[in-house]
């Protein structure tokens, strides 16, 4: 019996899986005075995922993404955004998982985790649709950031400031 107990306790990491990422973006949206919306768009989201067996609540790991990939319809603007969130001292926004928890919902989840971002990491989590079938994982994930937590100061033009919250919008498609 002490074998048999062993043997599956050791076998228990054989059932976690890393998933590949297939797909998946971020988007932000954010607004200045007379430049109504700001909605800069990074398709070039990466992973490093797992899950045991097919529970989405073992999910973990973390999602990176390289920001000066960031785009807008104005270039001019995304440079100057680039410039203010520093891109080439800090490359890398990172989300680590900590958590993933069920809600009421069919498909309604909360994750949890620490985001890295400007150098400086704080508590981070989302209201997600996280949905699995045939061996497709599928998160579409809602959270807003307020820049100023991370000691990032948003631009001005005169007294014209783009909010401090920006609203994210984040898709990622994986499969087993």
């Amino acid at each position: 019996m002490k074998k048999l107990l062993i043997t599956l306790l050791m076998s228990l990491p054989l059932l976690a899986g890393n998933l590949q990422l297939k797909e998946g973006f971020v988007a932000a949206h954010t607004e200045m005075l007379m430049d109504s919306t700001i909605d800069p768009l990074n398709t070039a989201l990466q992973a490093d995922i797992s899950i045991q067996a097919d529970d989405i609540t073992s999910l973990s790991g973390k999602f990176w993404i390289e920001m000066n990939l960031f785009s807008s319809d104005n270039k001019d603007r995304d440079e100057h955004m680039h410039d203010a969130t520093e891109v080439s001292k800090y490359p890398l926004a990172t989300y680590t998982l900590s958590k993933v928890t069920k809600l009421r919902g069919d498909n309604e989840y909360k994750i949890e985790g620490t985001l890295n971002f400007f150098s400086q990491s704080k508590p981070f989590s989302t209201r997600s649709e996280i949905t699995l079938e045939k061996g497709i994982l599928t998160i579409n994930a809602t959270s807003m950031i307020k820049v100023s937590d991370y000691g990032l100061d948003m631009p001005c033009i005169l007294f014209m400031c783009v909010r401090d919250e920006v609203d994210l919008f984040i898709k990622a498609v994986l499969v087993q």
